[in-house]
């Protein structure tokens, strides 16, 4: 027996939301090593894996939250580190110039170890400073975008609008660090031409999910039942095609005007 399956409408999008944070919403890794390394912290034998894995990852924050680097100065500061490397193990080998091992040793004498009072004691504030940010993106950072235009929402503060009209959005991340960590970028509002850029919204959160939204919004008309009304009187107010009137078989021709007619009256016969 065969079962028709019901396939569901697509929902339909009338706007999409979203919010811009400051940079500190790039401390969440920090935050979350404080209270997942508590359980473990106090053994003796991961105390020193756990101390270098913390400080590289706070490291990792620090870089984020003060310096923009981009793609392609990523890679090219890879690629330096790379040939460093390289360069150091070949001074070794060949020249038994081993300065860059005497550094090495001296990290590695350090012998840190992982304090977890000292994680709880950094993750504690930021967490709360963490959950003020978040709130306060919720009244002064809430961006709206419609069928029709861009919202700014900003709380004590003057709203600010920009008519959608027949713009581009584009999407750029101009930081490595902030798309691993946050998935993070910019959104650039620009003219119809795509040369004048109106606005640019910066730190935006899991950017790619919100541009797909952005551009499911974009792509799809909204139908309202005003529209529906809209389309309803204009197909009723819409006069038929007259049909083309044919002469009766019996009917004779008119008079095209093309010819003569003498209207001189006739004499009476003598």
């Amino acid at each position: 027996m065969n079962v028709a399956k019901q396939v569901k409408p697509k929902e339909i999008l009338h706007e999409v939301v979203f919010y811009t944070y400051p940079n500190l919403v790039f401390t969440w890794p920090i935050i979350l090593l404080g209270f997942l390394l508590w359980p473990i912290g106090g053994i003796e034998r991961f105390s020193e894996v756990l101390a270098w894995f913390y400080g590289i990852t706070l490291l990792l924050v620090l870089i984020t939250m003060g310096v923009d680097l981009n793609r392609n100065y990523s890679i090219f500061w890879l690629v330096v580190v790379l040939g460093v490397w390289v360069l150091v193990l070949w001074l070794r080998d060949a020249k038994h110039f081993t300065i860059f091992g005497h550094i090495y040793r001296f990290f590695a004498d350090l012998n840190p170890q992982y304090s977890r009072n000292l994680g709880l004691i950094v993750s504690i504030p930021l967490t709360i400073l963490w959950m003020i940010m978040w709130f306060w993106t919720r009244l002064n950072s809430k961006w709206r975008i419609t069928h029709n235009e861009l919202e700014h929402y900003q709380f004590g503060r003057m709203d600010d609008s920009l008519a959608r009209g027949a713009k581009r959005i584009r999407t750029t991340y101009p930081d490595l660090f902030e798309l691993l960590i946050c998935l993070a970028g910019d959104l650039e509002i620009y003219d119809a031409t795509g040369k004048k850029l109106l606005r640019r919204i910066e730190h935006v959160p899991l950017l790619p999910f919100v541009k797909k939204k952005i551009n499911l919004l974009l792509e799809t008309t909204a139908v309202t039942p005003e529209l529906l009304d809209e389309e309803a009187t204009a197909a009723e107010i819409e006069p038929a095609p007259e049909e083309a009137e044919t002469p009766a078989a019996n009917e004779p021709p008119e008079d095209s005007g093309d010819e003569t007619r003498d209207n001189t009256p006739t004499p009476p016969a003598g």
